[in-house]
């Protein structure tokens, strides 16, 4: 596969370092004068490679970037505002390393699509429709894309960088536990489900195609680019009514004949990968692609019971619909996958047994009278308030005209008093 790391220089370590540097665009002045001065007090030394090695040890630079610069590379670590730190892998569709924007000081996962597919006119202005659906997802098991641009002939896309394997990966360590893929597979569907609410259909589910992250979370990688597949001969298989597009042991029936596909075909293609990775097998062996393609369009898959004697009846029930040859027979969306799947690893609640025995009834309760019993405590009074404290109690009325008019008598007498003895 073409590159986009042309042209090559002249290979050589060079004497100086610095000027590679500096030509990269990977540090900016600022850094790139503090490391000359460092040099030239004899803190940091000239040698080429022990000055990669002390600018690696203090996170100036990353061993993948000395490493080009010690072969006197530094051109394509800079990709608008990202600078390259680490190549990650590569497929079909381009190379994906791990970047640094540079401005937002964040680290990302950029992708640059191979050449040859940016030279289809036609698929890059698919790309770019699609890009706008991929921007609008939000969902914690897909991986999030930031940014998509061209810059000349290097067309690429900014994705969320996630720590972690692909389920690709992990398949290289041997099956995964039943238990476990179901698991990721239902994370899996709801990413999907999200996808297809947004328009978007991946076309190439795969195993390397689903990201296992550190914390054992599942998202679903390169939506949108399955458009870019048709410029990729390796990819993609072309028959009489159209062009095929995914990934020939894991694609559809639908796809294998170039016909329109919709959400249901990319629960085909996670039942295909969740029966690979339990197994270490593929449904539809064969000794070629074409076999094997073959297979799937007129065929049955493999029986899981045959190579998991020990799979519960449940999953079988959920892997016959999946991997359906028809779609109208498989689930009709990814939601409703991804209930079916954690249906098998929810846990059962707890029901009360069925007994022939009858049930006896609780013992009622003791009765309560409605109106609780009240205890009248009187006040203690001096023997020579107790008449009229009676008095009022029984008779409040006569008991307050009588305060009245002895006040009354009191207030007369006081003031008749008054007026003998001016």
């Amino acid at each position: 596969m073409a590159t986009y790391d042309r042209p090559k220089p002249t290979e050589g370590t060079p004497v100086d370092l610095l000027p590679v540097i500096r030509n990269s665009g990977v540090l900016n002045e600022r850094q790139l004068a503090d490391i000359k001065a460092k040099m030239l007090s004899g803190e940091y030394p000239f040698d080429p490679h022990e000055l990669a090695g002390r600018l690696v040890k203090e996170g100036l630079l990353t061993s993948y970037q000395v490493s080009r610069f010690l072969k006197n590379k530094s051109h394509g670590l800079l990709v608008g505002r990202y600078a390259i730190l680490d190549r990650l892998g590569s497929g079909s569709m381009g190379r994906v390393y791990k970047a640094h924007h540079l401005l937002m000081d964040r680290v990302v996962a950029l992708k640059i699509i191979a050449p040859e597919i940016v030279s289809n006119e036609r698929v890059v202005a698919r790309f770019q429709r699609e890009m706008k659906l991929v921007g609008r997802l939000d969902h914690p098991n897909v991986v999030r894309a930031f940014d998509a641009d061209q810059m000349g002939n290097v067309l690429y896309i900014v994705m969320e960088y996630v720590a972690g394997q692909s389920l690709g990966q992990r398949l290289k360590q041997g099956p995964l536990p039943v238990a476990e893929m179901i698991e990721y597979a239902a994370q899996a569907s709801l990413g999907l489900a999200h996808a297809h609410e947004q328009g978007i259909v991946h076309r190439d589910i795969k195993p390397s195609n689903l990201l296992l992250s550190s914390g054992r979370q599942l998202k679903v990688l390169d939506l949108g680019l399955g458009v870019l597949m048709e410029a990729d001969s390796e990819a993609t298989f072309a028959t009489a009514d159209g062009i095929a597009v995914g990934t020939i042991d894991y694609m559809s029936p639908e796809q294998a004949c170039g016909k329109e596909v919709d959400g249901r075909s990319d629960l085909y293609s996670l039942g295909c990968a969740m029966f690979h990775l339990m197994t270490g097998r593929l449904p539809f062996p064969g000794d070629t692609p074409i076999d094997r393609l073959g297979k799937r369009i007129s065929g049955r898959p493999m029986a899981l019971s045959d190579v998991l004697p020990n799979v519960p009846a449940g999953l079988l029930k959920v892997m016959d619909r999946l991997i359906a040859q028809k779609p109208a027979d498989r689930f009709q969306s990814a939601a409703e996958a991804a209930d079916a799947l954690q249906a098998l690893i929810r846990p059962k609640s707890k029901t009360i047994p069925v007994t022939d025995k009858p049930v006896a009834e609780p013992a009622p309760a003791p009765a309560v009278s409605a109106v609780a019993a009240v205890k009248v405590v009187r006040p203690t009074y001096p023997g020579w308030f107790r008449p009229a404290a009676t008095l009022a109690e029984a008779r409040p009325a006569l008991a307050l005209a009588l305060v009245i008019a002895v006040l009354g008598t009191v207030f007369a007498a006081g003031f008749v008093l008054a007026r003998l003895l001016r």
